[in-house]
């Protein structure tokens, strides 16, 4: 009988808070990326919160680009 695993390989990022991640829920940006987002965020009234990793990597949490980025 064969047997498969599946082994699970965590990637966590750190936030501006300092709590820790999963990298599943985040997305990586350029500056680029955050000005568009952040003109679409003040347009529609809600608030982006820009994240900064280490080696000057930018980021945003996927829930909060989603929300920007979708018209309900």
């Amino acid at each position: 009988m064969e047997v498969k695993v599946e082994e699970r390989k965590w990637h966590l990022v750190r936030n501006d808070n300092g709590e820790w991640i999963s990298d599943e829920n985040v997305v990586s940006l350029t500056k680029e990326e955050i000005r568009l987002l952040q003109i679409k965020a003040r347009s529609s009234g809600k608030k982006l919160f820009i994240q900064h990793g280490y080696d000057g990597e930018l980021w945003c949490y996927k829930h909060d680009i989603k929300a920007i980025t979708n018209k309900a």
